[in-house]
């Protein structure tokens, strides 16, 4: 995504645009590695491995297309965007990386950089976010109307995303991989009784409910599945057998519903791009042994 791309918010060059510069920026510098470190506030917590090991071979072959913007530190230099890519540097085993070294004396719009920076690049998962949005109100004292204007997002967005961080910390890990989407807690957020939102988000997990059965179900307030019985029949060893074998094969969870007549619906779930691509690779595979 271009850098001038503001259909998700302010673009990193607006914020750059407001940071104070010392000198002019001049080319990049080539720098050892080890002389640079992680910045100490990052939005993003989670990595993609996977994702990692192919940036990190496109690095080996082509080398760092983009230098990575750093802040000058006592000694070294500390990362404000491009974590992503001075880890797959490492791994590839580059001496040296591009840099482009940057003077700012604000802690409030490094922050706002590198989570316009992860916005833009690789969408944070809806915890990273919120998480990113509730450090900039509290250190800067920024209401949500400020948070919005700074970013240039909605201050509807802004508040219906902090709302996740309501949600009980059991679901945080489903959050984090993505099995529970932004759309999955904004509905779970609208059950008024806690036990259900709860089994409700069992149900997310386990049977693979779409957001809109979630928001029906969240919106009807159904009673808890211990009082009203099992909300899903169990499935025939057959479609189970099926069920497992799918999920070992694509890694993630497989729902095979059967309905009279022979037909029925099979979900799979994906939990980010790169998932989603990998499993496509993977059929391709299967449909080009079956031809030979």
């Amino acid at each position: 995504m271009a850098l001038s791309d503001n259909s998700l918010g302010r673009g990193i060059s607006d914020v750059l645009a407001k940071t104070i510069r010392r000198e002019p920026l001049k080319g990049y510098l080539e720098v050892d590695i080890g002389l640079v470190v992680p910045p100490r506030e990052n939005p993003r917590q989670s990595f993609d491995q996977t994702a990692i090991d192919e940036l990190a071979h496109s690095i080996a072959l082509h080398g760092i297309m983009q230098p990575i913007v750093v802040l000058r530190r006592e000694v070294g230099f500390e990362i404000v965007s491009g974590e992503r890519r001075y880890r797959a540097a490492k791994q590839a085993g580059l001496a040296k990386i591009p840099v482009v070294v940057r003077e700012d004396d604000s802690p409030q719009h490094l922050a706002e950089l590198r989570l316009i920076e992860n916005i833009q690049r690789e969408d944070l998962n809806p915890l990273e976010l919120a998480r990113a949005f509730q450090i900039l109100i509290e250190q800067h004292s920024l209401t949500h109307d400020d948070l919005a204007t700074r970013l240039g997002k909605p201050r509807s967005g802004i508040s219906n995303t902090l709302r996740i961080l309501a949600l009980p910390a059991s679901l945080h890990p489903h959050l984090l991989s993505g099995v529970i989407s932004l759309g999955h807690a904004k509905a779970l957020l609208s059950a008024t009784d806690s036990g259900w939102q709860l089994l409700l988000a069992k149900r997310i997990v386990d049977e693979g409910l779409s957001v809109r059965e979630t928001e029906q179900l969240a919106k009807a307030g159904a009673p808890p599945i211990s009082a009203a019985g099992p909300a899903r029949s169990e499935p025939p060893p057959h479609i189970r057998e099926l069920e497992h074998n799918l999920k070992l094969l694509f890694g993630t969870t497989v729902k095979v519903k059967e309905q009279a007549g022979g037909k029925g619906t099979m979900t799979v779930h994906f939990h980010s791009r790169d998932h989603f691509q990998r499993m496509i690779a993977l059929l391709a595979k299967v449909m080009d042994k079956d031809k030979n």
